[in-house]
């Protein structure tokens, strides 16, 4: 197994202190070259899983090749995509992209420091975005330039950058500045929002507007209590929450509209808002919304904490965590309506990922599989939950060794990926 290089390591497991060096100081005069990453296009054959691997359930076949990553990957289009940490023979992080057959496409090699990268669509095409910075963490040197910049998932082609950026990404999305530990607390330093299409900077719809969340080329702005929703592309105003259909309560007066305060509440083209009458009220109202065109799709209530999770395939949104994780429901993206309920016995499912009709999660602390439609039990056990779906493959932990402890595994921050066919 590759030995990774142990401060290497321990940076990733720090990934605040990665994001700070990543962070850019002003930049010394006369210097204009911005720093990019290297790209490498190769087609590397899958790894062979490991023997005596189970499958996701009683009655699955065993995986079929190892992933390379060394963290929860990505999806973009039908590739995974996801970080490869530095070893002993090499000093970069790179973040690769792997073909639903398991072979490695492409690379990209960047600065140590510059862990955060995303996904997009760049005119309809899926894109990684790989921040490069000229930090260096074996000399201390902290970057006086950053710059995000976007490939083809499918060979490394390079789409757009260097694009200057102020720091690393802190998202959702294509927002860059300094990490903040809420994605709703506002700015430490300047935030820029870049435009899906072109890697420019997203000009703000109001001055003093502060970018809230991105997904492929539609943009948040929040501004003296309003979000404001803009096509990224052409800088066209979309939709103001102050027009919006609200929900119960809050059709007249006064009304402070915020982008819910919890990391998984929105996702993609949903994203989840929380209504107050004022900055200072503690109570409110959840409601879920399209990205688009700002439609109601839900009135949640008074939900503070939830985790949205979507089924493309069956356009269905599973939302765990209600009632303090007592109640997990599905939604109909289309119609609002609610599919199926859980809120019976001692806690309720938590999906994590969803894909073709089933969605993965746990529930009591076991493994399970329910149908995103009906809400029906499809399999339950102690198997690693998938953390990531592309085409007719899922992403699952390898699971550890029999007394394994997580220092002696790898030297990095998390486990090692295996390939299951979804069935």
């Amino acid at each position: 197994m590759r030995q990774r290089r142990t401060h290497y390591a321990a940076a990733m497991v720090a990934a605040s202190a990665a994001l700070v060096a990543c962070g850019t100081d002003p930049a010394p005069d006369g210097e204009d070259d911005l720093p990019t990453p290297a790209l490498t296009t190769h087609s590397a054959s899958a790894t062979p899983a490991p023997d005596g691997v189970r499958g996701l359930g009683p009655d699955a076949a065993p995986p079929h090749w190892k992933a390379p990553f060394d963290d929860i990957p990505r999806t973009g289009g039908e590739m995974f995509v996801g970080l490869v940490f530095p070893d002993d023979d090499r000093a970069d992080l790179s973040i690769t992209g792997v073909a639903p057959d398991g072979s490695t496409r492409w690379a990209v090699h960047t600065n140590p420091a510059c862990v955060g990268y995303g996904v997009t669509s760049v005119d309809g095409t899926a894109a990684a975005v790989v921040l490069a910075s000229d930090a260096d963490n074996r000399e201390g040197k902290v970057a006086t330039r950053t710059t995000a910049n976007a490939y083809d998932v499918r060979d490394g082609t390079r789409l757009w950058g260097a694009a200057p950026v102020p720091g690393p990404m802190v998202g959702p999305g294509l927002i860059f500045g300094q990490a903040t530990p809420s994605i709703v607390g506002g700015a430490q330093g300047e935030r820029l929002m870049l435009a899906a299409h072109s890697g420019d900077p997203v000009r703000p719809p109001a001055e003093g507007a502060v970018p809230l969340y991105e997904h492929h080329g539609t943009g948040l702005f929040a501004h003296d209590d309003v979000i404001t929703a803009v096509d990224t592309a052409s800088g066209a105003t979309l939709w103001h929450s102050d027009t919006l259909q609200a929900p119960s309560g809050f059709d007249e007066g006064l009304r402070h509209v915020t982008l819910l305060d919890a990391a998984m509440a929105s996702t993609g083209d949903l994203v989840a808002l929380r209504w107050t009458h004022s900055p200072d009220d503690d109570t409110g109202r959840t409601s879920l919304h399209e990205l688009g065109s700002g439609r109601l799709i839900a009135d949640l209530g008074d939900q503070p904490e939830l985790r949205t999770t979507v089924d493309q395939t069956t356009n269905t949104a599973v939302v765990s965590g209600l009632d303090q994780y007592r109640t997990t429901k599905a939604l109909d993206i289309r119609t609002g309506a609610e599919l199926w309920r859980d809120d019976a016995g001692v806690g309720s499912p938590e999906i994590t990922l969803a894909h073709d009709g089933v969605g993965y999660g746990t529930r009591a602390g076991r493994s399970v599989a329910v149908d995103v439609l009906s809400g029906r039990l499809l399999g339950d056990g102690d198997w690693p939950v998938p953390v990531a779906a592309a085409s007719d493959i899922l992403l699952a932990p390898l699971p550890p060794r029999p007394g394994a402890t997580p220092s002696d595994r790898t030297a990095g921050s998390g486990p090692d990926y295996v390939a299951y066919e979804d069935r």
